[in-house]
């Protein structure tokens, strides 16, 4: 199944092993060098032959180099995922795979699938932001889809411990490089677009078509008999949704058009009941999630469960399991007498953060504190974009740092306060005293400036802290420092206790 386009040196010789990473080559390995925008692999192709490579594979001509087999190929990440599916065998022909795009909703969507399939008594592996785990073992997510070869191990490895469903969120980025090519999918899940990643993508009609390659005929490999999950709601997944021919599962808040349909819903702050309108009969749900994305994310677990099969009685009670998902809409919990609430979120795109603090809105009496930057090196469209929603929703905002990378922190700043001042909430310096409403300060170090927030909560308000969510880390320059917004405010409560 590779694609060559030429070949020096026997093609006909064993091999134990692919690699990518020209550090971790031993002898007898393939070296496929991949091209990137921070490194390119074939600088690296007489290290990976120096530490025993046996053949090499590259976009480029490689001269020289007589001692190995040098393969040259048009694209390196196609031909990477293909030598990964021979090595390890195919292995997602082997369990039942899931694959859920859209810009938000993925991981919890994901959570909500696991917990249904497991008390349909599956043996399911998750692959996604929060981590990488099967059975008893756990990896750290060092991307939300993993390199292709990467991916195809785990997929071995999850067979060998007999799993017979996989629940993958499946990134934009994943299906533009390729990591996901090859790959058996039994069903795909559209969620939703909003912008995001236009600094990968050049437009947002780009980055719809990356997304919907999961679900074209000529570009994602579908097992007979692939389901459609797709929210009409979406603008982008109605236009999707006319694309598919056959075994399509629109799930909608209310269009009576699509196959899995809210007919009545009630958010409260306890979390959400609502009737599903389904081919199978009217479905009860009962969650303790909170707000209407929660709603969505509910409403697509659903949907894609149903439409593999799976029992009413599972969906229900699997989605009523689901207390919590890490560093989503998720409360720290801090002592009753304090009167205010913490919520952490990993809203990092203008829509989750609109989504959420129009969720927050419903639910408090008295301010919304915000405290949130955004990350370095990504797209920069977005930031203003994220300080309006901040300035209208919000109350008291704090811009601060997320994980800046290479830029520089107040730099990233500047470009999030055209937003927050085009709604006329006033610069208040920090440190100086604050209005207690509808303002707005810049407290660069993450850590104090939750710490202030936290010190100007008063009963029935609500501070709210978003871009990392899950995150134990803090990415500045080029270095990762342990931080955790959760534990920044279980700090601060315990000092305060001390001090009290």
């Amino acid at each position: 199944g590779l694609s060559i386009m030429e070949c020096h040196g026997e093609i006909q010789v064993p091999v134990n092993g692919v690699v990518y990473d020209s550090r971790k080559v031993t002898a007898g390995n393939v070296f496929v060098a991949l091209p990137g925008s921070r490194a390119d692999g074939n600088a690296f192709v007489s290290d990976a032959i120096q530490r025993g490579a046996r053949v090499v594979v590259s976009e480029k001509p490689l001269n020289g180099f007589p001692q190995v087999t040098r393969l040259q190929v048009s694209d390196s990440r196609k031909a990477l995922a293909r030598l990964a599916i021979n090595f390890f065998e195919n292995p997602s022909k082997d369990f039942q795979l899931i694959g859920v795009t859209g810009t938000n909703g993925k991981t919890t969507t994901t959570l909500l699938l696991e917990s249904i399939l497991k008390i349909a008594g599956g043996s399911v592996g998750v692959i996604g932001t929060l981590g990488y785990r099967w059975a008893d073992r756990q990896e750290t997510a060092s991307m939300t889809t993993p390199e292709s070869l990467d991916l195809q191990r785990i997929f071995h490895e999850m067979n060998q411990d007999r799993i017979t469903h996989v629940v993958m969120e499946v990134s934009s980025h994943a299906l533009a490089l390729g990591r996901v090519d090859g790959c058996l999918f039994n069903v795909g899940v559209y969620t939703n677009l909003s912008q995001d990643h236009l600094d990968f993508h050049s437009t947002m009609e780009d980055y719809f078509s990356t997304k919907s390659l999961l679900f074209r005929d000529d570009a994602a490999i579908k097992s007979p008999g692939f389901m459609s999950v797709i929210n009409i709601d979406d603008p982008h997944g109605r236009v999707l949704s006319r694309e598919v021919k056959e075994n399509l599962w629109s799930y909608s808040a209310g269009d009576k058009e699509a196959r899995v349909r809210v007919k009545d819903a009630k958010l409260q702050h306890s979390g959400i009941q609502m009737t599903l309108s389904t081919p199978l009969g009217d479905l009860q749900i009962n969650s303790p999630l909170l707000g209407r994305l929660n709603l969505y994310n509910l409403l697509s677990a659903a949907t894609s469960a149903l439409a593999m099969g799976i029992s009413r009685e599972a969906v229900c009670e699997g989605l009523g399991a689901v207390a919590a998902v890490d560093g989503r809409l998720q409360r720290v919990p801090i002592p009753s007498q304090w009167g205010f609430e913490v919520v952490v979120d990993y809203a990092h795109t203008p829509d989750a953060m609109e989504k959420t603090l129009s969720c927050l809105k419903e639910m408090t009496k008295g301010a919304i504190l915000v405290v949130f930057g955004c990350g370095g090196d990504r797209d920069r469209a977005k930031r203003p974009l994220m300080g309006s929603i901040a300035a209208q929703l919000g109350d008291l905002v704090i811009l601060t740092s997320d994980n800046p990378r290479s830029e520089v922190p107040e730099a990233i700043i500047r470009e999030i306060e055209p937003g927050v001042r085009a709604c006329g909430l006033p610069y208040v310096e920090c440190g100086k005293k604050m209005p207690e409403r509808k303002a707005y300060t810049v407290e660069v170090d993450r850590k104090r400036a939750i710490e202030l927030a936290l010190s100007r909560a008063r009963e029935g308000d609500v501070v709210f802290i978003a871009g990392k969510g899950h995150e134990t880390y803090q990415i500045i320059g080029d270095q990762v420092f342990p931080f955790d917004d959760r534990v920044v405010v279980r700090d601060y409560i315990e000092s305060a206790k001390r001090r009290l």
